[in-house]
C-alpha cells in the first residue's frame, strides 16, 4: 500500500499514474504484473515449506 502512496517508481507508481491519466492498459498490465509476482513467490514459499516440513 505505501508503494501507492508514496513512491516514484516501480509498479505501484505505473498503476496509479495510469489511473490518473485514464490509462486502462497501464493499469491492467500493472495489476497483471503484481498478480504474476505473487503466485511466483507463493509457490517459493510453499516449495521451501515443503521441503523444511513445517
Amino acid at each position: 500500500m505505501g508503494e501507492f502512496l508514496t513512491s516514484k517508481a516501480g509498479v505501484g507508481y505505473l498503476i496509479l499514474y495510469g489511473s490518473q491519466v485514464f490509462n486502462l492498459t497501464l493499469v491492467m498490465s500493472g495489476i497483471v504484473v503484481l498478480l504474476i509476482l505473487s503466485i511466483i513467490l507463493y509457490t517459493i514459499i510453499s516449495l521451501i515449506e515443503k521441503h523444511l516440513d513445517f
